[in-house]
């Protein structure tokens, strides 16, 4: 009998686009740590490779420092974990859990345009506009709206202004402007959402404060000076 041939413990061959995936998939962490900082060592570390075989894929290590960070507006798991959010839930709890599944997304995102915060850093990154692509912002928007369908007659606002509110809160929510204080809950901003902060239960000393809907903004002026900086 023909004894087993040892094992080289070398990592086994892939595709050219196999090996770049596994390779953007390893650097992501250390990308939204350390930015154009993060050594081609470490790299290869991270995806369990020689250093070399980073430049079988990738010209230069900025190149994969780039696509890491781009890869992170790319990521659809979040529409699975979306989908699995059970249509049986109390409308809270569904909405706690979209919440939860969204705060992760924004911190991602966030994450990397804080460890590219100059400007040679960013311009290197790109447009901040182009990053994010709108069919998966579209995808996942629709996504929440399914989720409050079932309770659209308890809504006093169109479903797509409840879910832009939303996006707005949990976007709010993680912005690092806001560091020093800690993220709100889920489902503190699903109370907010739905309850407001007036307490229903207090008659007000002479009227019913009423706010009338609002269109939403075609943009939003603040967010583009951020970005423009």
């Amino acid at each position: 009998m023909m004894s087993a041939l040892p094992k080289t413990g070398r990592a086994p061959a892939l595709a050219p686009e196999d090996r770049r995936a596994a390779l953007i998939e390893a650097a992501v962490p250390l990308v939204l740590q350390r930015g154009f900082e993060v050594t081609t060592k470490d790299l290869a570390a991270a995806a369990g490779v020689a250093e070399g075989t980073i430049f079988r894929v990738f010209d230069t290590k900025d190149d994969l420092v780039v696509a890491a960070a781009r890869s992170v507006f790319a990521r659809t798991d979040h529409l699975d974990e979306l989908r699995a959010i059970s249509h049986d839930l109390p409308l809270e709890a569904r909405l706690t859990a979209a919440v939860t599944i969204w705060q992760t997304v924004a911190r991602r995102m966030i994450s990397v345009f804080v460890a590219f915060h100059g400007a040679t850093d960013r311009q290197r990154l790109g447009d901040p506009h182009s990053l994010l692509d709108p069919s998966i912002t579209a995808r996942a928007g629709a996504i929440v709206a399914g989720l409050l369908a079932p309770d659209a007659d308890r809504l006093r606002r169109p479903i797509p202004d409840v879910v832009r509110i939303l996006g707005s809160l949990v976007l709010a929510s993680v912005h690092p402007i806001d560091a020093l204080r800690a993220a709100s809950a889920p489902d503190d901003i699903v109370d907010l959402l739905l309850h407001g902060v007036l307490d229903d239960h207090v008659a007000a000393p002479d009227a019913c404060l009423t706010i009338p809907p609002r269109e939403a903004p075609a943009s939003c002026p603040a967010h583009a000076a951020y970005t423009e900086r």
